[in-house]
């Protein structure tokens, strides 16, 4: 199944989502969080290349600081990207597969996306 995500959504669940993976959890949910992993890692690539092209563009020497006279464009053209709805193949994870494994609230709030009530 294709979803259409926010890039931003992918990004701020890379963590979490690399936590959970580390968690023992049903067969069925292993291989449904393996294949999440697995489709958001090319989208997670060029979402980090683009950015490092944005800082070598705007920036000065690999970096760019909030003094920097180009930080205000750096912030609107990485919330213009972050914003991207990217699709995916991959479907939802059901929330009692994983009603075992311990996560804070801030990392659960971060997989939303892809957890299922």
């Amino acid at each position: 199944m294709k979803m259409k995500v926010e890039l931003g959504k992918i990004v701020a669940s890379s963590e979490p989502l690399g936590k959970i993976m580390q968690e023992k959890t049903p067969i069925a949910t292993s291989f449904r969080l393996a294949k999440v992993l697995k489709s958001v890692q090319g989208e997670l690539e060029t979402y980090e290349e683009t950015r490092k092209k944005l800082i070598e563009e705007l920036g000065k020497d690999g970096e760019i600081k909030q003094d920097s006279p180009n930080f205000e464009k750096f912030i609107e053209e990485m919330n213009k990207l972050l914003a991207e709805k990217v699709s995916i193949k991959a479907e939802k994870i059901k929330s009692e597969s994983l009603s075992k494994v311990e996560i804070s609230p801030s990392d659960l709030l971060a997989l939303e996306w892809i957890i299922d009530e």
